[in-house]
């Protein structure tokens, strides 16, 4: 264990991504932006517990991200239709609090991955499957021969044989099912970072009036840093 926080230690301290804690505000710097964000936007202020919370399995040992989720409270004074909560099937009120890595961009590969994949499935995948999605006017793509938990969420089918390359705005997200409904990761890039977040299946109609919410909030945290 003591290696373990030694390790986390280190990270923190000679990495791409650089942290302090004052008065009520969690200090980020990743690459070069340094934005100051409500502390209790993190999971925790310890690295370690940050690396056992609910998306854990998206952390790695390498340094440049950081755990923010923003609490659809704070998204929907920008978005006055954003759902605050809904009940699932197991009678539960789920918040839509954005819940996201932000990521240092010199620690991204290629962002656009995702759709490349989904642009180019049938000669990357021996079996695909395709319908409309029911809750908005798009259509799911699956690696699979029938629907399963995931998917790719498009404006329109993929060609067979794509004869052009893939459009700017083709790809809507990767989308995963969730007690009866369903989320799809979004990302907006401010400056040096990449922020990916989950928007729930009620409020993607509403997602590019987030993603100028989520762009406002990290103009307005790295404002708080020079007035801190």
């Amino acid at each position: 264990m003591s290696k373990i926080l030694n390790s986390a230690v280190i990270i923190i301290l000679l990495g791409f991504c650089h942290l302090s804690y004052g008065e009520g505000l969690r200090k980020v710097k990743l690459d070069k932006t340094l934005i100051c964000y409500p502390a209790s936007y993190s999971p925790d202020t310890s690295f370690l517990s940050a690396i056992l919370a609910t998306i854990s399995d998206q952390l790695d040992s390498s340094d440049g991200q950081d755990l923010i989720y923003i609490p659809a409270s704070e998204i929907k004074k920008k978005v006055p239709d954003y759902t605050i909560s809904h009940i699932n099937i197991h009678n539960v009120n789920f918040e839509h609090s954005l819940t996201g890595l932000a990521y240092a961009k010199s620690q991204i590969g290629n962002p656009n991955g995702m759709a490349s994949s989904a642009w180019n499935i049938y000669s990357e995948s021996e079996s695909v499957f395709i319908e409309k999605d029911n809750i908005l006017p798009l259509t799911r793509v699956y690696k699979y021969h029938k629907p399963l938990f995931m998917w790719h969420l498009v404006k329109y089918p993929p060609q067979q044989k794509p004869e052009t390359k893939l459009p700017d705005d083709w790809y809507i997200g990767s989308c995963l099912e969730s007690a009866g409904s369903y989320s799809c990761r979004q990302t907006v890039e401010y400056k040096t970072i990449y922020y990916e977040y989950e928007v729930q299946a009620q409020d993607m109609h509403l997602r590019k009036e987030i993603a100028e919410a989520v762009t406002t909030l990290f103009t307005e945290w790295e404002k708080w840093c020079n007035e801190s």
